[in-house]
């Protein structure tokens, strides 16, 4: 169920999926501050996300995270509670009622460190290529402009 607002200019539809996108990318940059993130990470946290309107428009959030090993996990899960809860209600201004979040392993960075390293030199190699092209997009239209 889509989470609709009414308004004088017409009504604002947010998806579940597009919440479901939002509570991703902040777990992501959490887990990738706490050195904690590899390519098994990634496609488990993406499939574990399970975001709910419910029926007074606030949403409801579970996920499964892995804790970083040496920490208190109750602490560290609180943490990443109120980032999701602070980005969804800044960036979609929903309210959230709870974020369930199950933890089912733990990671020690210095296990997945080299693994961390390199799934963080992929992502800045694919952020590189996609500056790069939409570089030459934007050369290729003031071309376009120039010889109009």
């Amino acid at each position: 169920m889509p989470l609709t607002e009414q308004n004088d200019y017409g009504t604002i539809s947010i998806s579940e999926n597009v919440l479901k996108d939002m509570v991703y990318k902040t777990v992501e940059k959490y887990l990738k501050e706490e050195k904690i993130f590899n390519e098994k990470i990634q496609k488990d946290l993406q499939k574990s996300i399970k975001v709910s309107v419910n029926d007074d428009t606030s949403v409801s959030i579970y996920l499964k995270i892995p804790a970083k090993y040496g920490e208190n996990i109750v602490e560290y899960s609180k943490r990443a509670q109120k980032k999701i809860k602070d980005e969804l209600e800044k960036l979609a201004q929903v309210y959230v009622s709870n974020i369930d979040i199950t933890i089912e392993t733990i990671s020690k960075p210095e296990e997945i460190e080299e693994e961390f390293e390199e799934f963080m030199e992929e992502e800045t190699e694919k952020e590189l290529a996609e500056e790069e092209d939409s570089s030459k997009v934007e050369d290729e239209e003031e071309k376009n402009k120039q010889n109009e």
